[in-house]
């Protein structure tokens, strides 16, 4: 599903215009993306968790050319699933 389909998809649902689902979805993403820069998790029980998990510096074989290299620390994006979503998918 594609972020158009779920506007149009929202709009049906609630009775509001694409236009507005459209912001609202826009304010929503905006507002986990912040949270997770500020190192802090998204939960929206019943979906699952979203947060983000350190990486540390380490070496490693560069796969293009085979030499050893190093890979910088960085963060990196978690999702856990709900036990709920993951019992909804299996039915």
């Amino acid at each position: 599903m594609t972020k158009h389909e779920l506007v149009a998809e929202m709009s049906k649902e609630l009775g509001i215009t694409q236009k507005k689902c459209g912001e609202t979805l826009n304010v929503l993403l905006e507002e986990i993306v912040r949270t997770l820069e500020i190192g802090g998790k998204f939960v929206q029980p019943g979906f699952g968790t979203f947060k983000t998990a350190e990486v540390k510096e380490r070496t490693g074989r560069n796969p293009a050319n085979g030499k050893m290299m190093l890979y910088p620390q960085k963060r990196k994006l978690r999702f856990k699933a709900s036990d709920i979503l993951k019992d909804e998918i299996n039915e």
